[in-house]
């Protein structure tokens, strides 16, 4: 095997030097216009996807879940019509694949697993774009989906890049798995001397007449003990926003007529503490 080696290198700058041979300035540009071509062509996509966004919220994610193999198709097909310009012999093809290889093998071992991973998601379907995520330290709503890396929106309003390659090796957590609707969860403490009937009549009411609330899926409220306060017990109201992107503001809308309510009603004073919320 060793003694072959000078063979394959040989063979290996012979195809190099057949690749150059064939360059020319033409050929240079002509590849260059492929490569802005194509990407023009995916700014192009990006922007109706987002008119028609604009024009029918719910539909992001069936056109987002279009976009990220359409955006792959789009670049695989123009490096292999650049390959075909640049290296049209077999000979000269193989040959700057074969360089390409060593390459990627002695330098670009992170760039491959990236593109593995951003195969991974496109195949896998662990998120899609739209989706709200947590992924690895990023919270907040998947925006784009490249070979390379992902883009999230945190809720700081940071926009968050993340190598595909943790999608391989760290766990992914999705709220709403391809559709607009997630849960949303919010903790009401209670003394223990409170109708705990009247309470959860009011809590359920509060949830459903809550202007975000989507009522197309079920809403339940559930009584615990607070085993870190004693005297103390804590209403669960679990209920699904009609859109993710509202999940804080559906918090604060329940967690503020419920403490309305609550007081009208006497079973919270002024002196009681207000309820409070937990997370989605």
């Amino acid at each position: 095997m060793l003694n072959n080696e000078p063979k394959i290198l040989q063979l290996t700058q012979g195809g190099e030097a057949n690749v150059l041979a064939q360059l020319s300035l033409v050929k240079i540009l002509i590849v260059v216009v492929l490569v802005v071509a194509a990407w023009a062509l995916l700014k192009w996509i990006r922007g109706l996807f987002d008119g028609l966004e604009k024009h029918n919220p719910r539909l992001r994610f069936l056109l987002r879940q279009v976009e990220p193999p359409l955006r792959v198709a789009i670049w695989f097909a123009a490096l292999l019509l650049s390959a075909e310009i640049l290296a049209p012999s077999k000979s000269a093809f193989l040959a700057a694949l074969g360089s390409a290889a060593l390459a990627i093998g002695l330098g670009l071992q992170d760039l491959i697993k990236n593109l593995i991973g951003g195969f991974v998601v496109i195949v896998d379907r662990p998120f899609q774009t739209g989706d709200r995520v947590e992924f690895g330290e990023a919270c907040g709503e998947v925006k784009q989906i490249g070979l390379r890396s992902t883009k999230v929106l945190a809720d700081s309003g940071m926009l968050v890049t993340i190598p595909n390659a943790d999608a391989l090796t760290k766990p992914i957590f999705n709220a709403n798995m391809g559709v607009a609707e997630c849960m949303v969860s919010a903790e009401v403490a209670l003394p223990a001397s409170a109708d705990v009937d009247e309470a959860l009549k009011l809590c359920r009411e509060v949830a459903v007449c809550c202007p975000y609330t989507y009522l197309g899926r079920h809403v339940e409220v559930d009584l615990h003990e607070d085993n870190r306060r004693q005297k103390i017990m804590l209403l669960v109201i679990q209920a699904y926003v009609y859109d993710h992107r509202f999940a804080s503001a559906m918090k604060t809308e329940i967690l503020r007529r419920t403490q309305r309510e609550f007081l009208s009603h006497g079973i919270l004073t002024h002196t009681d503490g207000t309820p409070h919320h937990h997370g989605e």
